[in-house]
């Protein structure tokens, strides 16, 4: 039996027309990819799996959500910086947490730029 592939980051699909199959690209931590090719009944029953997990659960460990938009703002009525992803209902912050929250994530920015992460392709 081959080893566990502990894959971390999705880096390919494409959809195979001539052999009507999906193929995904895996990256694990070191950066090795292997790819997959799944059949729509194989599909279908992975999304099945991961719906069901997420119903009786809620969460799957460290997923992050990545929004389409955010907006940045002021209040109208009161002196807070507003911050919306998506279509959310806004966060509002008072002056020194927008600031604090701008140089953490300025801090984040600097130190993901020191790391070396896997090249989607």
């Amino acid at each position: 039996m081959s080893k566990t592939f502990f894959a971390e980051m999705l880096t390919r699909s494409e959809f195979d027309r001539a052999n009507k199959r999906l193929e995904i690209s895996l990256c694990n931590a070191t950066g090795e990819r292997q790819t997959i090719s799944i059949s729509a009944a194989v599909a279908e029953t992975l999304s099945s799996v991961l719906a069901d997990h997420f119903q009786s659960h809620g969460t799957f460990g460290d997923l992050t959500k990545i929004p389409d938009n955010y907006a940045v703002g002021h209040g109208r009525h009161e002196p807070v910086v507003m911050l919306r992803f998506e279509n959310e209902p806004a966060y509002g912050l008072t002056a020194d947490q927008a600031l604090d929250l701008g140089e953490a994530l300025i801090d984040e920015v600097e130190a993901m730029t020191k790391v070396k992460y896997p090249a989607r392709q």
